[in-house]
């Protein structure tokens, strides 16, 4: 064990009876052994070495995770259960630790979120739906904002269920049981086909929240499409003022809850025909391409040539 991660792991200990608002770095620097000025040298203040405590417990599961996510001749539905377990004994493992952070936080009315958390969260929710098309196949994707946010409720109970301190529960049999849960909630999705509750435009807003890249929103491809149009040169007025309306009806569309299929499809269809909006024009048929393989959720072409 390196110094700095003796450091850390002390101080986690502290954090986890006292709080990290009534622990010194004299205390820290006493339980290792260490005089304050040499602690200093690793962590130049307190505040570096709460950023460097939080990195390590999130490196501490995602590790493993990602070791699990490589591993050779398991099943995606296999491999997401083993998953499961590894996090939820690793945040059984620190829990302690969590929640005397979390109280602190709350107390102190933290709500913001750190970069590179955000940047994690994005890459999670991109894992998230390419792990449902593996396992259930495209015709899924329509749903992936909604089984997220179902997958999250179900996690962050069974996460407080085994911080209760009356509570037994086998974490691998919870495991089991969360993956169970996930393909009923699928499985009833698939054969009912209701309207999707989060559009591809709300799941592409929360990618671009939790810090993406400079990947952009629909909104903000439409709304740049419509400035290319007006600022265009050599089109025929008529020819412009047919884009703005396909952009105008794309726009209306994608901001109700409940996307139709054949208008979008109809919209970037009439888009294809200008060719100052190609770049634009692919990036947002990677947004709706969810969309695009399944009629779940969607009004028929018959009902939208009703409109």
């Amino acid at each position: 064990m390196t110094r700095k991660e003796q450091i850390i792991k002390t101080a986690m200990q502290l954090f986890a009876v006292k709080g990290s608002s009534s622990t010194s770095m004299q205390e820290i620097a006493e339980l290792c052994g260490i005089s304050k000025g040499s602690l200093y040298l690793i962590f130049k203040s307190k505040e570096e070495l709460e950023r460097s405590i939080y990195i390590y417990c999130f490196r501490m599961i995602h590790d493993p995770l990602q070791q699990e996510e490589q591993a050779a001749g398991r099943e995606p539905r296999e491999k997401l259960r083993n998953q499961l377990e590894i996090l939820l004994s690793h945040v059984f493992e620190l829990r302690e630790f969590l929640q005397r952070q979390f109280q602190e936080l709350a107390g102190r009315g933290v709500a913001e979120i750190p970069d590179w958390v955000k940047q994690n969260n994005a890459a999670l929710l991109r894992w998230f739906q390419q792990k449902l098309e593996l396992m259930y196949g495209p015709e899924i994707l329509p749903y992936a904002g909604e089984l997220c946010v179902l997958s999250h409720g179900m996690i962050s109970s069974s996460i407080k269920l085994l911080f209760g301190q009356e509570t037994v529960i086998s974490i691998p049999e919870l495991a089991d049981r969360l993956v169970d849960w996930l393909d009923i909630m699928v499985s009833g999705l698939l054969a009912r086909q209701p309207v999707p509750l989060v559009s591809s435009a709300v799941l592409a807003g929360w990618a671009e929240a939790q810090g993406e890249g400079p990947r952009q929103s629909p909104l903000q491809l439409i709304k740049a499409m419509k400035l290319l149009l007006s600022e265009a040169e050599g089109l025929h007025p008529e020819h412009t003022e047919d884009g703005l309306e396909s952009l105008g009806i794309l726009e209306s569309e994608i901001l109700t809850s409940q996307p139709r299929k054949a208008i979008i499809q109809g919209m970037m269809a009439n888009l294809e025909g200008y060719p100052e909006l190609s770049g634009e024009l692919s990036q947002l048929k990677k947004v709706f391409t969810p969309y695009m393989h399944t009629s779940c959720g969607l009004h028929s072409r018959t009902d939208a040539a009703r409109l």
